[in-house]
């Protein structure tokens, strides 16, 4: 399952699981909260298709970036940077298919990924 890992306050990591529908911003009725005032209350939404993620600035008042380029719409890739107003989150995309079969088959133990 993909993630979204909020970089808080220096070296702090906040990691949230994606779903197939994800709504990020200040507001409380979103999935992720950013308690920020560079953040919009409705900031962006992640969706997720059959293959990938994309995410979607709702136009939001400080706009939304990946890898430093302003965007309305993108397709995510593992380790893409995105900035929500001033702070600052990485994407972690899910495991291909086929690793997540040989590794589920394995017997050597449980797979740990780095953050």
């Amino acid at each position: 399952m993909a993630r979204l890992v909020l970089i808080c306050d220096g070296d702090d990591l906040v990691t949230h699981k994606l779903g197939n529908v994800t709504t990020i911003g200040r507001a409380s009725l979103n999935h992720i909260v950013i308690d920020n005032p560079a953040v919009s209350a409705q900031h962006a939404i992640i969706g997720r298709s059959a293959d990938s993620y994309r995410l979607k600035d709702l136009d939001s008042t400080n706009g939304t970036q990946v890898n430093g380029v302003f965007i309305t719409d993108a397709e995510l890739k593992d380790g893409d940077k995105i900035r929500f107003g001033s702070v600052v989150a990485v994407f972690c995309g899910m495991l291909p298919q086929r690793l997540m079969k040989q590794t589920s088959s394995s017997p050597t133990g449980p797979l740990i990924l780095p953050l």
